[in-house]
């Protein structure tokens, strides 16, 4: 859950307690950020007027963060210089994180559901292996970016290719993606396709447990899940 404590340019970012919720997810997300700010890449920055965390209260862990006035369309080239210069600044970054596709994740958050084709699909494509890479955004669509650029979300940092990351810009948007794309410069279109129904699975596994609560994410967990049953047929 993210709280703008208006007036303040504070953002406190709360774990919501929701099913396949680390709450280590925020406190990753903060030491990735600043070590991706330390490297000059541009990622949403740490509160600087309160300690930003990460806090523990009630049993919820959260973090301050600066508030970003997202005014003005964002620019899909400076996203892809962006998340071209967010990989360089990581490339160095030792820190422990899950593999690309987040597989045990995605096993947690389909435990509670029934047996299905789906759900097995979902398991397989989580778990299909990728070169191991590096430190990544985890979920770099555009939404995940504010003009500027300023990519924000880093709370699914993982551990894979580049292309894994470059594979959530073509799912999310293959029109803008290919602006980003051209922008971020070279990489393997191979391993992007490879990487995308890797990075489908756990799309789709989020919606599945979110569609519940969320009616209006049934038409998208659809179109993903069309598109799996496709890709895992061929």
């Amino acid at each position: 859950m993210l709280v703008h404590l208006r007036p303040a340019p504070v953002v406190a970012r709360v774990t919501s307690g929701a099913p396949g919720v680390n709450p280590n997810d925020v406190v990753c997300e903060l030491d990735v950020a600043r070590h991706a700010l330390r490297g000059g890449a541009p990622v949403v920055r740490p509160s600087d007027l309160l300690d930003p965390g990460p806090h523990v209260h009630d049993g919820r862990t959260l973090v301050f963060w600066t508030y970003i006035d997202s005014t003005g369309e964002l620019d899909p080239r400076a996203a892809g210089e962006g998340l071209r210069a967010i990989h360089e600044a990581l490339a160095d970054y030792d820190g422990a994180l899950p593999r690309a596709g987040r597989a045990g994740e995605v096993d947690e958050m389909l435990a509670p559901l029934p047996p299905s084709p789906d759900v097995e699909m979902l398991r397989e494509l989580a778990s299909r292996p990728l070169p191991e890479g590096q430190a990544l955004h985890g979920d770099a669509h555009l939404g995940n970016c504010l003009p500027g650029p300023v990519w924000h979300d880093l709370e699914t940092a993982c551990r894979g290719p580049r292309e894994y990351d470059l594979a959530a810009l073509v799912l999310s948007d293959r029109t803008d993606a290919a602006l980003a794309l051209e922008a971020y410069g070279d990489h393997d279109a191979d391993l992007v396709e490879a990487s995308l129904p890797v990075y489908a699975a756990w799309v789709c596994a989020s919606f599945m447990v979110a569609v519940a609560r969320r009616p209006d994410a049934a038409a998208a967990l659809e179109r993903q899940l069309a598109y799996l049953r496709r890709v895992s047929d061929g």
